[in-house]
């Protein structure tokens, strides 16, 4: 008896948060907002993984010729850790000068120019 009682309140609240009006109402173009949301997110994302793809492929290409000097070569790893060492500010600097550029190039540009068709007139 107890439980039939509970399965009926329950019903009766059911039904009444069923015919009541919502309180909060969404705006007309609350999918456009959300969808256009997303997609820049999506774009976002897929800038990103574009870029550390291109920063590894580069790396990678950069990281060739090293091994192959290493392999073939002979060469001196403490002749190379020498040459870096003394060269730090100008390694460090054309490596986040590659880095910078690249992101830039395929990430920031492109995001900020993102443009939705739905909104082109």
């Amino acid at each position: 008896m107890y439980n039939d009682e509970k399965y009926t309140e329950t019903d009766k609240l059911l039904d009444e948060a069923l015919k009541t009006e919502p309180q909060l109402i969404l705006p007309e173009n609350f999918a456009d907002v959300v969808a256009e949301k997303m997609g820049r997110r999506f774009a976002w994302e897929q800038y990103f993984r574009e870029f550390l793809i291109y920063l590894g492929v580069i790396t990678g290409l950069l990281a060739v010729p090293v091994v192959i000097q290493f392999i073939f070569f002979d060469a001196s790893l403490k002749l190379w850790l020498n040459i870096l060492i003394k060269n730090i500010p100008l390694v460090t600097g054309i490596a986040f000068l590659l880095v910078f550029v690249l992101f830039t190039d395929r990430v920031l540009l492109r995001y900020f120019l993102y443009r939705n068709p739905a909104h082109q007139s």
